[in-house]
């Protein structure tokens, strides 16, 4: 089942309430902001569970969580950037591989933005490799792709 359009939508409704609702000007060293952020990520859950989860009949999985039934995958092309972890999940997105090839099986997990008390735009999708047979050694790490290059299906 296709699920981009649901997932889109959950996207722009998690930023804007972000933006508009949750977001302080002068965020670094303010308790404050992170005290929204938590605010923010419980609401995020919910919202992730009745705009994508129960609509299209799928089980609850926490936001933020590898959810085993939605995959990304490449819209057009053989390939598109990426950034894989370091590690599997150290927040460094250095590896040395920086093309996904269209067999590699990427499970979602959430929208990533590298500032996560400033504006969020949700540019990217924070997935992980679950199988890629040409990059064998890569299976397990965590990865962000641009949403532009991607669409969510349900398997």
């Amino acid at each position: 089942m296709e699920l981009t359009a649901r997932i889109n939508q959950f996207r722009v409704a998690s930023r804007e309430l972000f933006n508009q609702y949750f977001r302080v000007e002068g965020p670094w060293g303010s308790e404050e902001a992170w005290a929204l952020e938590e605010r923010h990520a419980e609401v995020e859950y919910l919202l992730f569970e009745k705009l994508v989860l129960e609509p299209a009949g799928l089980p609850y999985v926490r936001y933020g969580e590898l959810n085993p039934r939605v995959r990304v995958e490449l819209i057009d092309g053989q390939f598109a950037p990426i950034m894989l972890n370091r590690d599997v999940d150290s927040g460094y997105w250095d590896h040395p591989v920086k093309e996904v090839l269209r067999d590699a099986s990427l499970g979602f997990m959430c929208f990533f933005d590298f500032d996560s008390l400033g504006y969020r735009d949700h540019r990217y999708v924070r997935v992980q490799v679950l199988e890629w047979p040409s990059q064998p050694d890569l299976a397990g790490k965590h990865a962000l792709l641009e949403t532009q290059y991607v669409r969510y299906v349900e398997v």
